[in-house]
């Protein structure tokens, strides 16, 4: 059912646009991608600009948040793709 469809997407955007942080709003994005995926590794159809414009954020406050959560060992990402790594402690 497309209704049934999109209402589940408007769903999952307003889970993740609900965070405060942009460090939320990511780690909820990427643990829904990854659920989606049915694997911790995965692509997103965004660059970085579409993502920051998806999760309603600067893009360069989002890619401090991506250095940072590479940097504590919690993803790996080059470019489109990612891998979760360690717990974030942010429900996905």
């Amino acid at each position: 059912c497309v209704v049934g469809q999109r209402c589940f997407l408007i769903r999952k955007k307003i889970r993740i646009l609900s965070q405060r942080t942009t460090r939320d709003k990511l780690l909820v994005f990427l643990n829904l991608k990854a659920k989606q995926a049915g694997s911790k590794e995965f692509d997103i159809p965004y660059n970085r600009q579409e993502l920051a414009d998806f999760l309603c954020v600067e893009r360069s406050a989002m890619s401090v948040e991506i250095s940072k959560l590479r940097r504590e060992g919690i993803i790996e990402s080059e470019k489109n793709h990612f891998k979760l790594i360690a717990p974030s402690g942010t429900p996905g």
